[in-house]
């Protein structure tokens, strides 16, 4: 079956094309009857803007000299009443940024909560700012964005922060990431990883950070020597406790400057008799070797993909959602022993 495009409406209805957009546009121009009749044609037949050809003609309105540029917007979440951005997520921001821009769109950071703009208010930002795409950036905490009209919108979300709706997404591949991680420890020559990380922040990302960590001695075909210590708000006392029982060689974990600190209490100096990495790179307190999740190469990826599906005409909830996953980059430093020569 054809696409009902704005002519086929005018000539159904026995009016000029022009008629027919400025009623698709909620114009004052035209008459509240036959914009009402307009509408409801434009339901009844299936009618769905091309959001590019919609920016191309507010563009080329606002000024035929002006490169043409969509509107973009970066969902970030807070209760707050001045959120601010960690460094993982500005790193994120700058990068899917710096990728609108380059692909000329606008990009835009917009905060989500009942102290910031709620989903009834960001239903009406995303009408009348004309925005075609939104970026959901990673939250603390699932939410559920149902009440926002996704039907307009191309979209990715950039963690497993939603319960809902299920869209496309670009995540860090923390499972493999791990895996990688473990692999070039023990080429180093260690034999005894512990990996340290909350309950809360392994649950986030669908405990792909333990998994790996199980996987990587699967892989080998021998017992776990040093299991995971996963306590939300772990104390000085649990930590070294486990520390003690367990006797790691290697800790993996996000608190550097605390972990290091306590080792030190404890005449454990990093790395002459414990190495150190560092789980987010963005999260270090001092130079140290870590995990880099390459949150700017995130953040343009996550573009990419929207405008890909605005591209090709692709908006509203998918009926397959599709996940783009991307390995940390291993940063080398000096919370380690130097690699072995030779």
């Amino acid at each position: 079956m054809p696409q009902t495009s704005i002519r086929s409406l005018a000539r159904q209805l026995g009016l000029s094309a022009s008629t027919v957009s400025l009623a698709l546009r909620g114009s004052d121009q035209v008459v509240p009857s036959t914009r009402k009749r307009v509408l409801q044609a434009a339901k009844r037949d299936g009618y769905r803007v091309n959001p590019l050809v919609r920016s191309v003609m507010a563009a080329l309105r606002r000024s035929s000299q002006e490169s043409f540029q969509g509107a973009l917007l970066a969902l970030n979440c807070s209760e707050e009443d001045k959120p601010v951005q960690m460094a993982y997520h500005r790193e994120v921001f700058s990068g899917a940024q710096r990728r609108a821009r380059s692909l000329r769109y606008s990009m835009e950071l917009c905060w989500v909560g009942s102290k910031q703009v709620t989903l009834a208010r960001l239903n009406t930002i995303v009408r009348t700012r004309n925005v075609q795409g939104l970026v959901v950036m990673p939250f603390a905490e699932s939410r559920d964005f149902s009440a926002l009209d996704w039907s307009p919108l191309a979209a990715v979300v950039m963690d497993y922060c939603l319960t809902a709706p299920a869209l496309h997404s670009v995540l860090p591949d923390h499972h493999v990431s791990m895996m990688r991680a473990l692999e070039l420890l023990k080429k180093r020559g260690y034999v005894r990883p512990g990996l340290v990380v909350t309950e809360a922040r392994d649950g986030r990302v669908m405990h792909k950070r333990s998994a790996g960590f199980i996987s990587h001695f699967r892989k080998l075909r021998r017992a776990m020597p040093v299991p995971p210590i996963q306590i939300d708000g772990m104390t000085r006392g649990e930590f070294l406790r486990w520390f003690r029982k367990y006797r790691p060689d290697v800790v993996l974990a996000h608190r550097q400057e605390e972990i290091v600190r306590w080792l030190g209490e404890e005449g454990f100096l990093v790395p002459r008799d414990v190495g150190f990495v560092q789980l987010n790179w963005t999260e270090r307190s001092s130079t140290c070797a870590a995990m880099d999740m390459q949150p700017a190469l995130l953040g343009a990826v996550a573009v990419e993909s929207v405008v890909a599906q605005l591209q090709r005409n692709e908006q509203g909830v998918p009926e397959n959602p599709k996940t783009i996953t991307l390995v940390s980059r291993w940063v080398d430093g000096p919370t380690l022993r130097p690699a072995r020569s030779g």
